[in-house]
């Protein structure tokens, strides 16, 4: 039961992602604002916390996320917030996170 609670969580942080991106037409748009950085960046964090507390069993259900790419992205997030690179979060929040939110809504 705690897992579908998990699960949509999930699902409510990547659909904020996306919002926060729909006015977002390049990297560099995305770059130049920081408000827009940083709560993609929290969500993301968000996204891998919850991701860890979910079952293998669950995992498995959704076998087609490659989970532990997720957790680790938070762990970046949050132990080398300074080093990340901003490329490699707008192209998570611009590919990844729709790809998410459908393998997550099947």
């Amino acid at each position: 039961m705690k897992d579908k609670i998990y699960i949509d969580r999930i699902i409510k942080y990547a659909k904020k992602i996306c919002r926060y991106m729909e006015e977002v037409d390049t990297f560099t748009d995305f770059e130049n604002n920081d408000e827009k950085v940083d709560a993609v960046i929290l969500n993301l964090e968000q996204i891998g916390e919850t991701a860890k507390k979910l079952s293998d069993e669950t995992k498995q259900i959704y076998n087609s996320i490659h989970w532990p790419s997720i957790i680790g992205l938070r762990n970046m997030i949050s132990h080398e917030y300074e080093g990340i690179r901003l490329n490699i979060i707008y192209d998570i929040a611009t590919a990844n996170i729709p790809e998410l939110l459908s393998n997550l809504n099947k």
